[in-house]
Parts: structure tokens; C-alpha cells; sequence
């Protein structure tokens, strides 16, 4: 079927220009960056998918096999080819088990404690169930700590129990993704300037692992086993999120809310947590930072066998993970 648009009046112009700037505007906002199975990148547009790699390749863009780090340490120079293969690329249709980890080897990854305001035992209000930190925010930055990369794994992956670990528990994060270039002591008015964009984290630890008592010693151990840090589904860039402190995080487990909050509720927020981590160490291309989870650990769900968990955060999406014991 063909439609055809007759402007007669100034003010019908207005209109339509007003309506294209929207499906314009919808159509940019939902294009994500993915890494793709089997070794492959792609952008994301609704419910399609655009493979890059051939493309790219072909025109002496990126040599095929490129990772995300190499796009985002590419990005500023290849941004107007992506927006280019956003309207000539051939689409298929978005298949979640093609999904990778986006970003799959950062140098490191970063991950905020008792990061949310908290002091609400439901959900609605937004800031967190349970009792909040009693630090104070300059010691919570303290208190940020590494996971391996080795730990990512990706959506429709499942979450391994560890064979001599139970009372596993996830933790829902908005995860920052850094910018093209190494980043070293920036101020807090720079922060965003290093920021690439933005995905979903389980911060995901074995709370009842090993013999110490000591949690904060322990820490790095009991949120590091492998598969402890799913991210997806996809990276949206910086400049579809302009304001990732106004953003709902839900996460369902067998199809029942377990945990809704919304990042305003941050007590470092995003541009405190980069200055502060630019301080202690270079932040390379694809590094992540997680910033923290709302709900205090009596609010948290353990996990078993068989668990079906989606996340999701407004504006970036959602991905589903599996939960199996390791053999």
C-alpha cells in the first residue's frame, strides 16, 4: 500500500515536519550496539538485528572479527558509517540466544557497595528496600571493589552454582560502559565525557561462601566466581540516555517481581563514582562500572536450579539468564 502526504498549508507543514522529527527521534533512540554468536558485531533497532562485521570489513572500517572494545575505541570515526548501515543494512529478526556479552574481555570491572539510599520495605517508593549504609558517601567510594573479568557471562546464559558455594543471590545494577579513550583524574564536571554507555548488570555473589567472616575482606572472592557477572543485553550509547539517574530497574524471578527501584536513589551518583575510580587507576575502552544495587540482602532472592530471571532497565532493555548447578 502507498500513502501519499499532500502539504497544502504552512501549518500541515508544521505538522508533518513535527510527526517525521518524532518517528525520526523513535528510531534513533532504539538503536543499541551488540555482540552477536558466533563472532560478530551488530546494531539493534526495535525487534531486528543489523550484522556490522562483513560490512565494516568491506569498507575498510574495521577488519572482520573486531570486538566492542575495537568499536568503542573506534567510535567517534565510525559513528556515521553505523547511522549509514542503520537505514541500508540488511535486518534480520532479533533472536536473544544470538546474543553475546557485549563487551566480553574489559581490563577490569568495577563495582559500587551500598551504593542506594534505601529505608523503604516495598517497591514503589523507589529507593531501595531495607536498612541503608551507615557509611559515609566518601567511605562507600572506598569501598568499591574489582570482579574478574572472567566472571561475564552473557543473556540466555545460565548462572552456575558453584560446586562448594550456595546462597547465591543477584543484584540488579545499571552498568556504565567507558568511552574510546583512557581516562585518568577527572573531575566530576569531565566524567561523562568518558562514559560510552550503558547496560545491565548482575552484581551476583555467594553469600554463605567459605569460612570467614569477614564480608568486606571476602568480598571479591564471593562475587567473583565465573558466570557472577552477567551483563546484556545489548549497550545503549550515552546520548539515547541523557538522564541515567531517572531510570526504573526491574528484576522478575520465575515471572514475579523481586526487586523495582530507580537510580535517582543513588548515593554516589555515576559522574562521583568515575572521577573518584579515575583517581585510583586508568579507565581503559569497554571498562565497566557497576553502580550498585537498591535492595539491602534480606530483600534479595537466593537462587536454585531451574530459576528463569529477567532483567531489565528503562531505556536500555531487558535480558533473561538461566540458573543450573556446575558440574
Amino acid at each position: 500500500m502507498t500513502i501519499f502526504i499532500v502539504i497544502h498549508t504552512p501549518s500541515c507543514q508544521n505538522l508533518f515536519f513535527k510527526i517525521w522529527t518524532k518517528i525520526e527521534a523513535e528510531e534513533r533512540q532504539n538503536m543499541k550496539l551488540a555482540t552477536i554468536k558466533p563472532n560478530d558485531l551488530a546494531l539493534v533497532i526495535n525487534d531486528t538485528l543489523i550484522p556490522l562485521g562483513e560490512a565494516l570489513d568491506r569498507e575498510g572500517i574495521l577488519p572482520k572479527g573486531s570486538t566492542m572494545l575495537d568499536l568503542i575505541a573506534n567510535y567517534d570515526s565510525i559513528k556515521g558509517n553505523l547511522e549509514t548501515l542503520a537505514t541500508k543494512g540488511t535486518r534480520t529478526k532479533l533472536d536473544s540466544k544470538l546474543l553475546k556479552p557485549p563487551v566480553e574481555q574489559p581490563s577490569k570491572i568495577w563495582a559500587a557497595a551500598g551504593n542506594y539510599k534505601r529505608g523503604s520495605e516495598g517497591m514503589g517508593d523507589a529507593r531501595g528496600r531495607g536498612t541503608g549504609s551507615k557509611s559515609s558517601p566518601e567511605e562507600l567510594l572506598e569501598n568499591i571493589f574489582l570482579k574478574p573479568p572472567s566472571a561475564i557471562a552473557g543473556p540466555e546464559d545460565n548462572i552456575l552454582i558453584p560446586q562448594k558455594a550456595d546462597s547465591i543471590f543477584p543484584e540488579l545494577e545499571l552498568c556504565v560502559v567507558s568511552i574510546g579513550k583512557k581516562s585518568r583524574h577527572l573531575t566530576k564536571d569531565q566524567a561523562f565525557n568518558a562514559i560510552f554507555g550503558y547496560t545491565i548488570m548482575l552484581d551476583v555473589t555467594a553469600r554463605g561462601y567459605g569460612l570467614s567472616k569477614n564480608l568486606s575482606g571476602t568480598r571479591n572472592v564471593r562475587k567473583g566466581f565465573e558466570t557472577f557477572a552477567p551483563i546484556g543485553p545489548w549497550i545503549t550509547t550515552k546520548d539515547e540516555l541523557p538522564n541515567p539517574h531517572n531510570l526504573w530497574m526491574k528484576l522478575w524471578i520465575n515471572d514475579e517481581l523481586k526487586q523495582s527501584a530507580k537510580t535517582d536513589a543513588m548515593i554516589n551518583d555515576i559522574a562521583t563514582q568515575i572521577s573518584f575510580l579515575s583517581e585510583v587507576t586508568t579507565l581503559y575502552p569497554g571498562d565497566l562500572i557497576t553502580t550498585g544495587n537498591p535492595d539491602s540482602p534480606e530483600f534479595q532472592e537466593k537462587l536454585k536450579p531451574d530459576d528463569i530471571l529477567k532483567a531489565e532497565i528503562e531505556g536500555i532493555g531487558a535480558m533473561r539468564l538461566g540458573v543450573a548447578r556446575e558440574t
